[in-house]
């Protein structure tokens, strides 16, 4: 369909082309567009629509992906530089000859062009070049943290390194802009002769690759690589990705520490229903992660309990001016889906209190006082303001947000119980500030299976009666096997209406099943 619309597109624009300004167009036509994802050459210097400049040359170098993720091209006049400029945008010179400089590796593996330019000429380089992604992933499309080299067979040359992506923190394919050939892809690190974890692939003028390599999360070994039906031919433009994934644990313990006769046993059982949404095409980035947790807990004698309820839906969108800062936007709500209930030991008298400390109600011999109802509190977070990638290596990753934010807690006969009287309980105001918000999500890998991702929510109220608003989330994943690792959670949470921070921690044995 995407192939049928731009061919559509390209006859209903043929008449122009054939007249854009009234210099002289010059180009080489080489290879094949259709593996592109951006239209051809031509259609690209019409979209552009950049006026002819009188007296001056036009130099113009496709792009087959996207500008702003291939190398830049470089234009130098004897010897010296000119001005860089992204593939797929023109670059005005004066008559005269050129070398054009662009693609992939050292400055000596680049690909060279020299051109005599005229006034009012327009030139293209038609790419006899190809382009190359390599994304890595595991077994269940998930993105994986591996490091490669690329090496050209035939002069055993490396070409460099590609670096790993984690699409949580807005990063995203880079494109290898290389000279046709075959090329052999490994592991950082190893040896260009090594006969294990390697792939090659040839490479054809004038063609995009999107190539993929599959790695085994239990060993680290490649266990696949290619072009993925999803990545080939008309529906290579698709950039959606979805992930899903139940995870959960059940643990059931006994013990005399009440009685020595007596042994008795609690049974505990924690879920995870965790899913992602991406869209991503630079320089358009756009998250929706949500999260919804749930466990019970039963102690032999007693009714089950509910001892975790959390739905979480975060929404970001960033829109990137360079590969490292852009615009961001976000909406996230925090809510639960079952009431909280607390329960006493045995029936007492309680009296709840209104928002200005005065009596509301009291009860009688009550076994059970509702301290939350269903949806409530809701948490509502927006945001606005600058995004920074300020590192990114292999092992860390830093993300940094800067902007305006409004947060909302909407507390509908929300109550806390009396830290010192245990039968008084206070009804908890809404609450609203708003200010500069400060977020840090940071993403810490070692060992190739232990990760460390802390994420840190601050916001400064603009009002001074305000106290400051904090969310901190950290969580220790240490994968045992794919479908196994133990975790820790940290959480503190700091909000206006309570005068203490609330913090929750806990640590599991995490059970997965991969949905897609």
């Amino acid at each position: 369909m995407r192939l049928i619309s731009i061919i559509i597109v390209q006859f209903a624009f043929l008449p122009i082309l054939f007249t854009i300004g009234t210099c002289q167009v010059k180009s080489d036509v080489v290879g094949d567009c259709d593996t592109w994802l951006m239209p051809s050459s031509q259609l690209q210097l019409y979209i552009e629509g950049l006026d002819d400049r009188k007296g001056l040359g036009r130099i113009f170098v496709p792009a087959m992906t996207c500008g702003a993720d291939e190398p830049l091209y470089a234009i130098f006049k004897d010897g010296e530089l000119v001005g860089e400029q992204n593939t797929g945008s023109s670059f005005f010179v004066k008559p005269g000859k050129y070398l054009i400089i662009f693609g992939s590796g050292n400055r000596d593996q680049r690909i060279k062009r020299e051109i005599d330019i005229q006034r009012e000429e327009t030139v293209i380089l038609e790419p006899d070049w190809c382009a190359l992604t390599i994304e890595v992933i595991d077994e269940m499309r998930n993105y994986y943290k591996q490091d490669l080299q690329i090496f050209r067979v035939e002069s055993a040359e490396s070409y460099g390194i590609i670096p790993a992506i984690n699409p949580e923190l807005g990063e995203h394919l880079q494109t290898l802009l290389l000279l046709p050939g075959l090329y052999k892809i490994i592991m950082r690190g190893e040896d260009f002769n090594t006969y294990v974890n390697f792939t090659t692939l040839l490479l054809e003028p004038g063609s995009y690759t999107p190539y993929s390599i599959v790695i085994n999360s239990e060993t680290n070994d490649f266990t696949g690589a290619g072009i993925l039906a999803s990545s080939a031919g008309l529906i290579h433009g698709r950039n959606w990705s979805i992930y899903g994934a139940l995870h959960g644990n059940v643990i059931l313990t006994g013990a005399n520490d009440a009685s020595s006769k007596d042994i008795k046993t609690n049974l505990s059982i924690y879920g995870q229903l965790d899913n992602r949404l991406l869209y991503e095409k630079f320089p358009h980035n756009y998250l929706s992660n949500n999260l919804l947790e749930f466990g019970i807990l039963r102690q032999e004698g007693a009714k089950f309990q509910k001892s975790r309820d959390r739905l979480r839906l975060k929404n970001t969108y960033v829109y990137y001016l360079l590969s490292w800062i852009g615009g961001y936007s976000r909406l996230e709500a925090t809510t639960h889906l079952f009431k909280t209930i607390y329960r006493f030991d045995e029936s007492k008298n309680v009296s709840f209190l209104d928002l200005s400390g005065r009596l509301i109600e009291e009860k009688s011999n009550v076994d059970e006082v509702g301290l939350e109802p269903v949806f409530f509190p809701l948490e509502l977070k927006e945001g606005l303001g600058v995004n920074v990638t300020p590192l990114r290596t292999f092992i860390a990753r830093l993300n940094l947000r800067i902007g305006l934010g409004y947060w909302q807690t909407y507390n509908s006969d929300v109550y806390r119980q009396n830290s010192n009287i245990d039968t008084l309980f206070h009804r908890i105001p809404d609450s609203f500030p708003q200010g500069m918000e400060t977020a840090l999500v940071s993403n810490l890998s070692l060992l190739g299976n232990l990760s460390i991702t802390t994420e840190i929510d601050i916001l400064f109220p603009f009002s001074k009666d305000s106290d400051i608003a904090l969310d901190l989330e950290n969580f220790i994943s240490l994968r045992v096997t794919k479908n196994i690792a133990i975790e820790h959670t940290l959480r503190l949470k700091r909000v206006p209406e309570l005068s203490h921070t609330i913090q929750e921690q806990f640590i599991s044995i995490r059970l997965s099943y991969f949905l897609f």
